[in-house]
């Protein structure tokens, strides 16, 4: 009797713990990070063609917006090459547009025609009144003057695809054009001048390192013993960057990588893409900077979608 009571209340005990500890789960904090600021995108903008560069408006430090121009590489040969292919272009154009031969060789045949019909009532009026070889003569003028409406219907169907060419020609002339003028591809900082004003430079040469600052990434390590890789995903975070005397910047962004790699200490990688600030005309977060990131746990939902190729 006093063993089954024992089990009873052992099987009491089991029960009531289990109950316990569903009810009350240990509860998750949100991960805190330290981290590394890091620029999230760095283009060594190149030279496209041959040539000088004729201007440099830019000094290293300097902010530059999207689709500012940066340089210029020497464009005289190309501009002659345009001004040569737009005379061209014009002149094709000039010959697929003008339908003056047609209506002339229309008016031709005309009046071949009328000559031609003139003669064969005449004939049929009065028996050879004209001769055959007369008649047949302007029979042969009235087909020649046909033949030369379809021939000038030709040649303006040839002027088309000459204007064409020649419309390719000047569009290629407009492009090396472009091509020697260099622009940012996005707001950036100078970080860096290879080239200087009046250098020659060939097609690939780098001219300048230009740093995106308005977005950058944070990058850190979480503890795979802690957190799941789903409870990472997505979500948002804020970091806290120390600014110089002691200051603090507060920073948004969310959770944009999560790698699938386990290090060998038992942490993975995480990186979060958070919008940069302005102040006084500079950005406050530079790449290298030290940051505390908090993963705001709970935040993510589900994972953007992934396009299959079918």
């Amino acid at each position: 009797m006093n063993r089954l009571l024992f089990t009873f209340a052992l099987l009491n005990g089991g029960i009531a713990a289990s109950l316990a500890f569903g009810q009350n789960p240990t509860p998750v904090s949100n991960p805190q990070v330290a981290g590394l600021v890091k620029v999230a995108d760095e283009i060594k903008l190149p030279a496209k063609e041959p040539g000088v560069l004729v201007q440099l408006a830019v000094r290293e430090g300097n902010l530059v917006r999207a689709g500012q121009v940066i340089g210029k590489i020497d464009d005289s040969e190309p501009v002659m090459q345009k001004e040569a292919a737009q005379a061209a272009y014009n002149a094709a154009y000039k010959r697929w547009t003008d339908d003056v031969e047609i209506r002339f060789a229309k008016k031709a045949a005309d009046v071949a025609k009328a000559d031609y019909e003139q003669m064969v009532e005449s004939n049929r009026l009065a028996t050879k009144a004209i001769a055959d070889v007369e008649v047949r003569g302007k029979k042969l003028d009235w087909d020649k003057s046909v033949l030369g409406i379809e021939k000038n219907i030709h040649d303006q169907e040839l002027a088309k695809f000459e204007a064409y060419t020649k419309q390719a020609e000047l569009k290629a002339a407009e492009l090396k054009i472009q091509r020697r003028v260099v622009t940012a591809p996005f707001d950036g900082v100078v970080e860096e001048i290879k080239r200087h004003q009046e250098e020659w430079v060939q097609p690939g040469d780098t001219i300048l390192t230009l740093l995106k600052m308005d977005t950058l990434y944070v990058e850190g390590a979480v503890e795979q013993s802690k957190y799941d890789q789903h409870e990472i995903q997505n979500c948002a975070v804020t970091v806290d960057v120390e600014m110089a005397r002691g200051r603090k910047a507060q920073f948004k962004g969310r959770i944009i990588k999560v790698s699938s790699i386990v290090r060998s200490d038992g942490q993975y990688n995480v990186r979060a893409e958070i919008a940069n600030q302005q102040e006084n005309g500079n950005w406050l977060l530079r790449d290298g900077l030290p940051a505390s990131m908090t993963i705001h746990l709970g935040t993510g939902g589900p994972a953007p979608a992934v396009s299959r190729a079918r």
